[in-house]
């Protein structure tokens, strides 16, 4: 895939989303990345003061504790911009690191341009706000989840949402994601399937 197409796809995306933006105004470089399954795009306490889009695969966000412990605060699959605003807006080190689940074709933008860029267009001003909430909302409800739900109903939700995975990943990776040990998930899932059996 060329880097025109790549601009092209980056484009279509906003479109897709309902925003139009004046791309004769901007100029936006663009960097391309090749990110083989298992390698990361950027681990946890690196600078990584782009702004990225994920143009094809899927990638987890996974942070690791103080004494080694491997946590998957999200999953993400393709279109879909990707990255550690915490890092890009106060320039700072990132709290996790960003995984290719799959073979990913990425692109990137330096933060910097693209935040001043921005504000020159409505359309991308909308744009980013309305995904600043979506991240805002994802958060809270995940957050509740952990509150409201048991581990299995999370499990649940978790095959609703992403039945490719369930089957397809380490289920370390899924239990880390659910907040519960590798024993517990299996011990959910044998109970699942018992009950599946059952019916």
């Amino acid at each position: 895939m060329d880097k025109a197409q790549l601009e092209i796809e980056f484009q279509r995306h906003f479109t897709e989303q309902g925003f139009e933006i004046d791309w004769q105004r901007l100029s936006l470089p663009m960097s391309f990345h090749a990110v083989a399954k298992g390698d990361f795009l950027f681990r946890q306490g690196d600078y990584a003061q782009r702004l990225f889009f994920l143009h094809k695969g899927l990638v987890r966000y996974v942070k690791i504790s103080q004494d080694g412990k491997e946590f998957t605060k999200a999953f993400v699959r393709a279109p879909k911009i990707i990255g550690s605003t915490r890092a890009m807006v106060e320039n700072s080190v990132t709290l996790f690191g960003i995984q290719a689940l799959q073979d990913c074709v990425i692109s990137s933008y330096d933060w910097q341009e693209f935040y001043t860029q921005m504000h020159q267009d409505l359309g991308f001003l909308t744009y980013y706000s309305h995904f600043m909430e979506q991240i805002f909302l994802t958060k809270d409800t995940r957050e509740s989840a952990f509150v409201e739900h048991s581990a299995e109903r999370r499990y649940l939700d978790f095959c609703v949402e992403y039945p490719d995975l369930k089957d397809t990943i380490p289920q370390q990776q899924i239990a880390s994601y659910l907040g519960i040990t590798p024993v517990a998930l299996s011990r959910i899932r044998q109970r699942l399937k018992l009950q599946a059996q059952s019916e």
